[in-house]
């Protein structure tokens, strides 16, 4: 075992670029110096040398990557008795403020089916050794499964054991906004990871999603824009990373997150067709704190005439006379971005006729781009047009793409 000290952020396959650059943009928004550059651990996994204000940005604002962790220990160990050996010995000798006598841990394992025992097993053999080490140093560690501390989980990655702090204690992918979802809904997170690839700018664009479902591509537009820190998915949930002493220890640690650019209005347009559908959106905006304009209808029917005559007015759709939020001078241009069906998930026999549909509607917003992701091979195809950027992103265990075109 060694003892390591690494800031793990962990994102869909695929995101690692978009991970790095939002992580980018908040810290040197939060912070002034760009974060050093990381090691890309596979696809969809950054590892940076761990510093508590760079953690602690990530885990209060980093839309795109679903985990953050800090890496503790790592071993090369290929059974139980060495594993715990080693923690042991390390546990011993670690001085880093993240343990506290009387302090209530649990431990997760994921991802460690290449190791020559069984999860529960890995589990109990970590526990074990925490606190024995712990104990060998004066503190008391007890389990505490339902409400603890510290959440510690365990991963291998190739045939190395990390031992890490999960330090916002959940997936970052479930905001907690989201109370209401329609048919198979987006992950938060990947809406995030689209809005990156796609290169929304809330500055000078308009951001419209003509199939919004339950609003998350629009509600994570309209968040991203100000860097609105992230809702946790339950008050249990809300910051437990504070409650280690090397966060308790930070300037500013005990203060309310605020938006990093509060001064971006984002413009955010979301419409569909499904009445249901749009009520969960409108709820969900709500939970959030984002102002949206919605729309009813089939999107068929919606010009880009009418949507500019929306920006226009100033006016909410949701809510009637509030005023439409957004850039001061109007946007001469803007990106569409959707999820659309993709036929085998929902039921829609004419799904490849939606997506003609779609390439004809869009034909008349000449100078904006248009983005969708799509686990449908046959997208392009019926959509009619080559797409610039066509990139790999998997949504949940469907193998889908993401398509970028330029209108």
């Amino acid at each position: 075992m060694a003892i390591c000290d690494h800031l793990r952020l962990i994102g869909t396959p695929g995101s690692n670029k978009v991970m790095a650059a939002e992580l980018i943009r908040l810290a040197q928004r939060a912070l002034g110096p760009r974060p050093p550059e990381p090691h890309k651990a596979g696809t969809g996994v950054l590892v940076y040398p761990f510093d508590p204000a760079l953690a602690a940005i990530a885990v209060e604002y980093h839309r795109t990557a679903t985990r953050v962790l800090w890496d503790l220990f790592s071993s090369d160990a290929a059974r139980l008795e060495p594993l715990y050996d080693e923690i042991t010995a390390d546990m011993r000798q670690d001085r880093r403020a993240w343990i506290w006598d009387g302090a209530g841990i649990s431990v997760r394992a994921r991802n460690v089916a290449a190791f020559a025992a069984g999860e529960r097993q890995i589990v109990g053999t970590v526990k074990n050794a925490l606190v024995d080490g712990a104990r060998a140093r004066g503190l008391a560690l007890h389990v505490a499964p339902d409400a603890p501390d510290i959440h510690v989980t365990v991963r291998m990655h190739d045939d190395t054991v990390f031992v890490s702090l999960d330090l916002a204690g959940a997936s970052l992918s479930h905001r907690g906004y989201r109370v209401q979802h329609g048919a198979a809904p987006l992950r938060e997170h990947l809406a995030a990871v689209l809005l990156m690839l796609a290169r929304y700018d809330a500055r000078s664009e308009i951001l419209f999603d003509p199939l919004c479902g339950a609003g998350t591509i629009c509600i994570e537009g309209a968040l991203m824009a100000s860097a609105a820190p992230l809702s946790p998915p339950s008050p249990s949930h809300a910051s437990p990373h504070l409650r280690l002493p090397v966060f308790a220890q930070r300037e500013g640690s005990a203060k309310q997150p605020a938006p990093l650019f509060p001064g971006t209005r984002a413009l955010v347009i979301g419409n569909d067709i499904d009445g249901r559908s749009l009520a969960a959106a409108q709820a969900n905006a709500r939970t959030a704190g984002a102002d949206i304009i919605w729309l009813h209808g089939d999107f068929r029917k919606l010009t880009r005439e009418r949507v500019e005559q929306q920006v226009a007015s100033g006016r909410r759709r949701q809510g009637g006379d509030a005023a439409v939020p957004g850039p001061d001078r109007e946007p001469e241009r803007g990106l569409i971005l959707c999820n659309p069906p993709y036929g085998h998930r929902l039921d829609d026999p004419d799904v490849l006729d939606l997506y003609r549909d779609l390439g004809d509607w869009c034909d008349q917003f000449h100078g904006w781009r248009a983005g969708f992701l799509v686990a449908n091979l046959e997208f392009e195809r019926a959509f009619g047009r080559r797409a610039r950027v066509r990139k790999p992103l998997d949504n949940g265990s469907l193998p889908a793409y993401f398509h970028l075109y330029e209108l």
